[in-house]
């Protein structure tokens, strides 16, 4: 089955040769890429003005050519379209929306209005195809296509974990969350995160410093956005900043001890290398040092 995109631009501004290069290595896994021109017109570190992003959204879910929406990166500005988004409009076309980092907004947005979306690289990632070192290309080689897979039809998908503590044997609920940082800058607004009932809640980051996550994970606890969670599950914490000999699972672990969550960590997903697609919403199952993630 041939594939067609749209690429878009909600957040933050991307240098041309990154969306180039970004174009160039979707292309090369034989995937049109469909660009309203120009993609973006850059206002202060934003791709564009609020209104110019949310016609480009409108206008990439109107276009019956396409599978799907592609976000191309991440950074900032998201929160800033989701009162703007005529929902009933995306509806008469759905498609997944792919993204992660500040696109985690829009992901759960998505889920909220019952539409798809993929948890996944970013368009310029696919830059890195021709830009990084042979054994970094075969990595996000496999990423992209499974990314490619779950857009293609059902494609169940295993990740490995590690119980931080004694678990219980099984735990199954829908699997959401993303960027820790951009989950906690929601609370007290109208697009804030809450994990619905028995939710095995995915966390990740990058450039933050041990006291910031911590900060942010104490917001998001005592707002109640998992208080019906059934676990919290760590991804990568790409480039975050150490305090002494504390590890970051034992501070997470502490600021989860209200609830008494489960905690997973080591899970392939986030800003580093290692960043599998998932299915925002979908049903997962933790069991056997595994989360599977279903269609």
């Amino acid at each position: 089955m041939s594939l067609a995109v749209s690429l878009i631009a909600p957040s933050s501004h991307t240098a041309p040769a990154a969306v180039a290069a970004g174009i160039r290595g979707l292309e090369s896994l034989g995937v049109e890429v469909r660009v309203e021109e120009p993609l973006q017109a850059p206002e202060r570190y934003l791709a564009a003005s609020r209104e110019r992003r949310l016609a480009q959204l409108h206008a990439a879910y109107a276009d019956p050519g396409t599978q799907a929406v592609w976000a191309v990166r991440g950074g900032y500005g998201a929160a800033q379209l989701v009162a703007g988004i005529d929902w009933d409009r995306l509806a008469r076309h759905p498609k997944p929306l792919i993204g992660y980092s500040d696109v985690t907004v829009l992901l759960d947005q998505c889920r909220r209005h019952g539409l798809p979306a993929i948890h996944g690289p970013v368009a310029k990632a696919a830059g890195g195809l021709f830009d990084a070192d042979e054994a970094s290309r075969e990595v996000i080689r496999r990423q992209f296509e499974e990314t490619l897979a779950l857009l293609r039809g059902p494609a169940p998908l295993d990740y490995p974990l590690t119980a931080h503590r004694p678990a219980p044997p099984t735990l199954q609920g829908p699997v959401v969350g993303g960027n820790l940082a951009t989950l906690a800058s929601l609370v007290g607004t109208p697009a804030a995160f809450r994990a619905p009932p028995g939710a095995l809640v995915i966390l990740e980051d990058v450039g933050e410093p041990y006291y910031r996550l911590e900060r942010t994970l104490w917001q998001l606890v005592h707002a109640g956005a998992l208080d019906e969670a059934a676990a919290v599950c760590l991804g990568t914490f790409e480039g975050c900043t150490p305090h002494g000999e504390t590890t970051l699972e034992a501070i997470v672990a502490k600021t989860l001890a209200p609830l008494a969550l489960p905690l997973f960590t080591g899970l392939p997903i986030g800003h580093g290398l290692h960043n599998r697609p998932w299915r925002y919403g979908a049903a997962g199952r933790i069991e056997n040092g595994c989360l599977r993630i279903a269609t």
